[in-house]
């Protein structure tokens, strides 16, 4: 360890990183068994995606932000792979200059990517939401999930299913903790906000009278085709149901309707299209939704514990609890009217779904993740968890050097 005090490096990327952290990030600050260090990527450089947040809920400002998305834009060019070249040369730097002893990441962003990095420098690697998987390998974040598990040296997952995946994937199970889903946290810690935004006073809305819509991912938004049809099946649906959608717009989104020449469709009397808007604006309209279509995993999980009705329009999902659970209807796979479809279906479904299957310990998520990696630094874990000694019981190092034949 270096120092006198082992240095932990928390590395974020974007908004949501954030939502799910920000009770762990205060439970790593306070802790004595190691110093924190609070890393930005930079992923997110927008202030109203970014800064808004740590603002309106009083979390710290990053002790270094390595301002990747910005130095792209100033650029003028902005691609993935300028985006993992420009962040692995920061990372790097950042590693010679804080010299940590373990880097926390979350999610599965473009962010994670650079744990290639951090594991070649010989940093371990923990991994936050482990063991997600849709297996739906046209997905960009599915390839950036897989690739993170596998380099690190500690995960937690938030449900023993997730758990379960990685160790049917070869990872040993003492590498694996199954800890709840930290959303809960966010949403149940930070209610008294929500409930204060005047959001709907704004938009001059009423309760259960609009539907929420959110598009990001690049499935979805990449292909003027495919975009197209989503939005005028969003429009479809609310001049049918005579309904308001409020549609918050990403400033990349925004460009690309730019670009395809779209925006006369969001021009429907139909349609509030509003800037992004901070944590607490837009968990309140998902509160008071009637509806919500999106394709953010955070916000299929949201809607569960809010007990709001979600259609995830998206091709596939690392999260189908949501579905079991009866809360969200996945759009699947290309067709013609698969959202509109799924949005008729969801309009009218049952909303007595149980509210706690994304926690079922019940208790903080983010308090027992917290625990045991502290338990893990102070044991010196990853000094050990490295060690043949440690691993010479795993199946798979036996079959390997001769000491058991695999089953056929």
């Amino acid at each position: 360890m270096s120092g006198d005090k082992p240095k932990v490096v928390t590395l974020l990327g974007i908004r949501p990183d954030y939502i799910r952290m920000f009770k762990v990030i205060e439970l790593f600050d306070a802790t004595d068994a190691f110093e924190h260090v609070l890393v930005h990527s930079g992923q997110h450089y927008d202030d109203e995606l970014y800064g808004t947040f740590l603002k309106q809920c009083g979390v710290r400002q990053p002790d270094i932000d390595l301002g990747v998305g910005k130095t792209l834009q100033q650029q003028g060019k902005n691609n993935h792979a300028l985006q993992l070249s420009l962040l692995s040369e920061r990372v790097f730097d950042m590693i010679e200059e804080v010299q940590p002893d373990v880097i926390v990441y979350l999610g599965d962003t473009n962010t994670i990517l650079s744990s290639v990095v951090v594991a070649r420098s010989g940093v371990p690697v923990v991994h936050i939401e482990a063991g997600g998987r849709s297996y739906d390998w046209r997905m960009p974040e599915e390839k950036n999930r897989v690739i993170i598990d596998h380099l690190s040296d500690a995960m937690y997952s938030y449900l023993p299913r997730y758990k379960n995946i990685l160790v049917a994937e070869g990872i040993p199970e003492f590498r694996v903790e199954s800890v709840g889903n930290l959303i809960h946290d966010s949403v149940e810690l930070l209610a008294p906000h929500i409930e204060k935004s005047d959001i709907l006073g704004k938009l001059d809305e009423q309760s259960q009278n609009y539907i929420l819509v959110t598009l990001h991912r690049e499935e979805n938004v990449s292909n003027k085709e495919i975009l197209e049809r989503k939005l005028r099946e969003l429009v479809r649906f609310a001049q049918e149901k005579d309904l308001p959608i409020v549609f918050p717009v990403m400033p990349r989104v925004r460009g690309l309707l730019e670009k395809y020449e779209l925006d006369s469709i969001l021009e429907d009397d139909h349609v509030i299209r509003t800037e992004p808007l901070g944590f607490f604006e837009f968990a309140k309209l998902e509160k008071e939704a009637r509806l919500i279509v999106s394709d953010s995993g955070t916000v299929q999980e949201e809607a569960l514990i809010l007990g709001v009705p979600c259609v995830i329009a998206r091709r596939s999902t690392e999260r189908p609890e949501t579905i079991w659970a009866g809360a969200t209807i996945l759009e699947g796979f290309e067709g013609e009217e698969t959202l509109y479809e799924a949005m008729q279906e969801a309009f009218d479904m049952d909303t007595s779904w149980d509210r706690t299957v994304l926690n079922p310990e019940g208790g903080s998520p983010s308090e027992r993740l917290a625990a045991d990696f502290i338990e893990k630094m102070q044991a010196g874990f990853f000094d050990k968890s490295r060690q043949y000694e440690h691993m010479k019981n795993s199946p798979f190092v036996r079959q390997a050097y001769g000491k058991e034949k695999p089953s056929k």
